[in-house]
């Protein structure tokens, strides 16, 4: 089910029990967060989109609590390529590198088994292979054949559509919650 806040108004009812088991953040949110860390802490320019991620993050009540989310090997791959890519001309990297690790660090880990993510794209042949949505999928399906619920933070369709209609999969849509408060 995707997160709104006209309807999910009581916290301790509509979202908390979601965040138990953490939550599962992409790679493109993950990269929202950091661009906005060095466009705030780096360049000292005002990141309207950090803002507006912090504020998310205090209305579920884990603002600066790292440790609630998670993400996989293949998620921490390709938000390094993409760190790589975007600043690797900068001549201030290692200030970059030492603003995110430690955000980085304190974020749990879920492993993925490779016969679960082979599965995932053998079942699902239109499913595009992009390793951290499919790790996102074998993660959440994990929880669900556990009988449990799961938030996942995603501003991908692809993600965000296949668990919407599933009430133990809380969507956190970061361009419909995130953008929009």
């Amino acid at each position: 089910m995707f997160l709104d806040f006209r309807i999910h108004t009581n916290y301790d009812q509509h979202i908390r029990p979601y965040l138990k088991n953490g939550i599962i953040i992409d790679t493109c949110v993950l990269k929202e967060i950091i661009d906005g860390i060095v466009l705030s802490r780096i360049t000292k320019k005002e990141s309207q989109e950090l803002k507006n991620i912090d504020f998310f993050l205090q209305l579920i009540k884990i603002h600066k609590k790292w440790d609630k989310f998670f993400i996989t090997p293949h998620i921490l791959t390709e938000v390094c390529q993409k760190i790589r890519s975007e600043y690797c001309t900068w001549e201030n990297q290692e200030q970059i590198i030492g603003e995110i690790m430690p955000i980085i660090k304190n974020m749990g880990e879920f492993q993925i088994k490779k016969g679960n993510f082979l599965d995932i794209i053998e079942n699902n042949k239109n499913v595009r292979i992009e390793a951290g949505d499919i790790s996102i999928f074998v993660k959440t399906d994990d929880f669900l054949a556990k009988k449990e619920k799961i938030a996942i933070l995603s501003n991908d369709s692809g993600v965000n559509d296949k668990y919407m209609g599933d009430d133990r999969v809380m969507v956190m849509d970061y361009n419909s919650v995130i953008n929009n408060l």
